[in-house]
């Protein structure tokens, strides 16, 4: 029996002497770091804590004396600045002897670590711009001049106009549709529609109703008002009766074989022309900004055939489109579409002489890329460089219970935009506010 205790005895010592001291104060080390209070603000900040909270621990831990790996660590898991800060400054007054000899790290210092630890701040963090550092320079108005065409008066030449054709032709409603589709190709105007204005309102009337299937019908909105009108009456079409004295209205055997408008076929010296004496009036104060007058004149001379180049008489009878290539190679087409190239042109050089409607305007964030905010909103809509737009968040929408149609927006204000690019449908502009905006956001133009 005793020499059995004897045995247990020596390898019980020889155990102990087996364990080195370094292996104990490594274990020692590790038992001490994982209750330091450092690893329980490691743990607080992986749980996203409140910061609030993890500065309070901080502040009551005393000298935390942190290593250059451990900012590294609080970087990485996702410290703000603030906490970083605050734990270089509890290691400030722990001197070398509580921290075991380690070095103190200045907040300065713990900066430039975290620096260089951390990744990269989301696109989020930098949206805000201060609208003072940026050089904006109010331009010229970039914004198309809104226009609409009056149909054309043709009351004075309606008897030339029958001579011509054989029967009664609208020629002012075709002027109009020609000269419209020149306006348009040109590109210098946004064209609108004022005489089938009433099928529009109409058509959204109907839109609104609860007779038409959701999301087919046409959405009430405001229509879009013009800038100027452009306005004026036919005073010749066929020959100018006011240089040679004949009867425009003349026909003699009720046919395209005799007199002509005014023009004796027989005579091939005749050519054919149109003249309107037009008005460019502001849509807003009904002043005059320019009158005048667009004359064409055929290329050819009048032929046996007639101006309207369908021999006999019978062009009526057929319909005559003004808008066809049959039309614009006839006599009278040529002088036509002369008067009306001339004409697109007097209306492109009076641009600039028309006051451009300052108007409200109403869009949404379409896309957000660094620090840019794009608009779905432009020149077509009147934005401009140097515009401030309110951005809003949308609360609520306010729907008709019935058709579902949006009514009014509830928002919450959360910033400004300043505009610095523009272009036909979008801007680009810079945002400064209270928080980050998102797509979907709204924006309205401050007057």
């Amino acid at each position: 029996m005793r020499s059995q205790l004897a045995l247990i005895l020596v390898l019980s010592v020889s155990g102990m002497q087996a364990q080195t001291p370094g292996a104990a104060t490594k274990k020692a080390a590790a038992a001490k770091t994982a209750a330091s209070p450092l690893s329980k603000i490691f743990q607080m900040i992986e749980l996203k804590l409140p910061e609030a909270a993890v500065l309070n621990a901080i502040q009551g831990a005393g000298a935390l004396n942190p290593s250059p790996d451990d900012y590294i660590k609080l970087r990485q898991a996702g410290a703000s600045d603030a906490v970083i800060s605050a734990v270089a400054g509890s290691g400030a007054g722990g001197g070398s002897g509580a921290g075991g000899g380690r070095a103190v790290v200045t907040p300065s210092a713990a900066a430039k670590i975290s620096a260089a630890a951390a990744p990269a701040p989301p696109a989020a963090s930098s949206i805000n711009t201060d609208f003072s550092t940026l050089a904006c320079t109010k331009g010229a108005s970039s914004a198309k001049r809104v226009l609409a065409i009056d149909e054309f008066d043709y009351g004075t030449v309606r008897t030339s106009v029958a001579a011509i054709f054989g029967t009664q032709v609208d020629v002012g409603k075709g002027i109009l549709a020609l000269l419209t589709k020149r306006l348009a190709e040109n590109g210098k105007y946004r064209i609108v529609e004022r005489k089938n204005l009433q099928k529009v309102l109409s058509e959204q009337d109907l839109g609104a109703s609860n007779r038409v299937k959701q999301g087919t019908n046409a959405k009430i909105g405001k229509v879009v008002g013009a800038d100027a009108i452009l306005m004026g009456t036919i005073t010749v079409f066929g020959n100018d009766t006011r240089s040679n004295g004949v009867n425009a209205g003349a026909v003699t055997r009720g046919r395209l074989g005799g007199v002509l408008g005014g023009v004796n076929i027989g005579k091939r010296s005749d050519k054919a022309v149109v003249e309107i004496s037009y008005r460019l009036v502001d849509a807003e104060s009904s002043e005059v900004i320019a009158v005048g007058e667009a004359r064409g004149e055929s290329k050819r001379n009048s032929s046996g055939v007639g101006l309207a180049g369908y021999g006999g008489g019978t062009g009526g009878k057929a319909g005559v489109n003004m808008a066809s290539a049959n039309f614009a190679e006839t006599i009278i087409g040529e002088a036509t579409v002369e008067c009306i190239d001339k004409l697109a042109a007097i209306a492109n050089a009076k641009e600039q002489s028309i006051a451009v409607r300052s108007s409200e305007v109403e869009a949404k964030i379409a896309e957000i890329a660094g620090n840019k905010v794009y608009l779905a909103a432009g020149s077509n809509d009147g934005v401009q460089t140097c515009d401030r737009f309110e951005v809003s968040r949308v609360i609520k929408e306010i729907k008709d219970p019935s058709t579902g149609e949006v009514l009014d927006l509830q928002t919450e204000k959360v910033g400004e935009l300043l505009v610095m690019e523009v272009r036909e449908k979008i801007s680009i502009a810079y945002f400064n506010g209270s928080s980050t905006p998102k797509v979907g956001y709204v924006v309205k133009k401050i007057q």
